[in-house]
């Protein structure tokens, strides 16, 4: 008997200690194992026989058994000849390919429903914002709606986030202050979680720059947040939300396998009900969710991962059931803080002109007309393109602005700008898409089209784009 020195190394135990013990003692199905050895003698010869071996360690390495019978010069077996090929590599790429199919089923389902479902969100948030506008500040249905607007606004941003997966484009990456992102969302938390859970935030570096999109980084906080607070929605407990630095040293093979260099390191702890430990490995896989139907998605934690590591971030979790949980996110550090993104409240720009406003959604068209015109626009509304360019030609000079959807039944938003482009080169033109693959930012710009949004929008956001398309012109 003997053994090379691969194999020391992967079962941790030296030559001597190995020479003469039970081969499938050092696999995890030693029954399985044993099987496998018997076949040897059955059959002569073991393919590609799939087993995992333990380190003493406690860590695994999966394998491909391979044995054959060995015989001397007079055909008697004498032996067992075996290898194990260790295909931990092979198991990875498998892994990344099954995630990577996962994502393009997202991706797939995101897209076949984002155009009709932001038009919906369009309606909900716009008449949201219409109707608070006229009821005075101290009223309870004031109150109501704003939570309604509210949620048409984290609906948006579920879309959004559902789009990255199918899109694979760059998010517009900031400098950011984190501790500020952090205090923000933590006031948006403490309004939305019920009064038996407290939260307690421990933010040791104020100073510490990140870069990443606001919306999206405030958006990892708010669903590792709210996953604690399920958690604890039945007895209560406390959530609590650490900002550090951290230092990652040495190579990148380290503990955390993570990159050297400054990290912010984000911590959301909670005391609840925990995760069993079969599942940790599915936790942030799409649509996997341990939640009732009807209380969540499944989305909430891939969200987080694919934000994370877009930002070239890591994000682990620990657990102990009936304790609770803990997510540790680390964002890398930068030093250049001369641009960072102060998100703060300003002032919804108003102003003056004509404008053709065009969608083929009949609310989305009383919407838009009730909007501009409280922020001081006289509009003109069509829910149709060849309408609407018929409008139009009758006298090229008289708007100052023309709004129009990308997706409309008799043509596109696209051919509509064309046409317009014609009769008046110089008309600014701002295109609204719900979801489109036909049409980006950069090949809406070649046409001649000043402004590029996507629905659902804001009334800041559309008054922000206008104001800006308008301030190009001159």
């Amino acid at each position: 008997n003997d053994v090379n020195s691969a194999t020391e190394r992967v079962t941790g135990y030296p030559r001597s200690k190995l020479i003469g013990t039970d081969f499938s003692d050092y696999f995890t199905d030693s029954t399985k194992a044993r099987a496998g050895y018997q076949r040897v003698f059955q059959e002569g010869v073991v393919r590609d026989y799939e087993l995992v071996i333990r380190h003493k360690d406690g860590h695994t390495t999966p394998v491909l058994y391979n044995a054959s019978l060995y015989r001397d010069d007079g055909g008697s077996v004498i032996g067992v000849l075996a290898t194990a090929r260790d295909i931990s590599e092979r198991r990875h790429l498998e892994a990344q390919l099954r995630q990577s199919q996962k994502m393009e089923a997202l991706g797939t389902l995101a897209g076949g429903v984002a155009h009709d479902f932001n038009n919906i969100l369009a309606a909900i948030i716009g008449f949201s914002e219409l109707a608070k506008d006229h009821m005075a500040e101290d009223l309870r249905e004031r109150r109501y709606i704003e939570r309604v607007l509210q949620s048409g606004i984290r609906g948006r941003e579920l879309v959004r986030q559902m789009l990255q997966f199918s899109r694979k484009t760059d998010q517009e990456r900031k400098p950011l202050l984190l501790s500020a992102l952090v205090k923000e969302a933590v006031r948006l938390l403490r309004a939305s979680i019920p009064s038996s859970i407290s939260i307690k935030t421990t933010v040791k570096s104020e100073s510490g720059v990140i870069m990443g999109d606001a919306v999206q980084i405030e958006q990892v906080l708010m669903n590792l947040s709210t996953n604690a607070a399920h958690a604890m929605r039945e007895k209560g407990g406390v959530i609590e939300i650490e900002l550090s630095d951290f230092s990652v040293t040495g190579p990148r093979g380290n503990s955390r396998d993570m990159e050297p260099g400054l990290y912010m390191k984000l911590v959301v702890r909670d005391t609840g009900s925990g995760i069993a430990a079969e599942i940790m490995d599915k936790i942030f896989d799409p649509f996997f969710t341990t939640k009732k139907t009807g209380e969540g998605t499944g989305l909430g934690l891939s969200v987080v991962m694919g934000i994370v590591k877009q930002a070239n971030g890591y994000v682990t979790a620990e657990s102990v059931p009936g304790k609770g949980s803990a997510f540790t996110v680390y964002l890398p550090k930068v030093e250049d803080e001369s641009r960072i993104e102060q998100r703060g409240y300003e002032d919804i720009p108003t102003g003056q002109g004509r404008i053709l406003f065009v969608d083929d959604e009949e609310a989305l068209v009383e919407m838009g007309e009730d909007i501009l015109a409280e922020l001081g626009y006289e509009v003109v509304g069509r829910t149709k393109g060849g309408e609407a360019l018929a409008h139009f030609r009758l006298d090229p000079a008289r708007f100052d602005l023309v709004i129009t959807d990308q997706t409309m039944p008799d043509m596109s938003g696209t051919e509509l700008a064309s046409d317009l482009l014609v009769l008046r080169p110089d008309i600014p033109i701002i295109l609204i898409t719900g979801f489109s693959h036909a049409v980006n930012e950069e090949s809406a710009r070649a046409l001649g089209i000043k402004g590029f949004v996507t629905k659902p929008l804001t009334r800041e956001e559309i008054a922000k784009t206008i104001r800006k398309v308008f301030d190009e012109k001159t």
